[in-house]
């Protein structure tokens, strides 16, 4: 008898920023850390983390989230979209609740109406503050 089973090889349909953003590109299934890439007016590619929560529910990063995203975006019940910058969720969040009984598969939460609130719907522009601190091949080579 199985004990596992293999995950299908697409995505689930939760993740839909690219019908909003065609110009957002889908990271191929079970990538750590990030959902999307868009590139910026810097021409950096930004990773953006995409969820979908009920009402109510908290916004939650795993580690690895914590660690790779540039910005999360929270798609909302109604199918309205909020963008942060990673350091702003980071400043703002919370030590996950299920850390302190020994569940590490979230790091950090945030009260889904807090992120609302320090959010913007303008994805676009929220791309272009974003800028990496690691070089370009140009600067390694030249």
């Amino acid at each position: 008898m199985k004990q596992y089973y293999a995950q299908p090889s697409v995505r689930n349909d939760w993740e839909r920023l690219h019908e909003t953003y065609p110009e957002a590109k889908q990271m191929t299934y079970n990538q750590k850390g990030y959902d999307y890439l868009m590139e910026n007016c810097h021409g950096t590619n930004v990773r953006i983390e995409e969820k979908y929560r009920n009402k109510g529910n908290k916004y939650e990063i795993t580690p690895a989230q914590e660690k790779i995203a540039d910005i999360f975006t929270l798609r909302t019940w109604d199918n309205k979209y909020y963008h942060m910058l990673a350091s702003k969720y980071h400043s703002l969040a919370k030590p996950h609740s299920a850390l302190a009984s020994g569940h590490f598969e979230k790091i950090t939460e945030l009260p889904q109406k807090t992120f609302i609130e320090n959010s913007t719907t303008d994805l676009r522009n929220l791309i272009d503050e974003v800028k990496h601190n690691f070089g370009t091949l140009e600067d390694f080579f030249g």
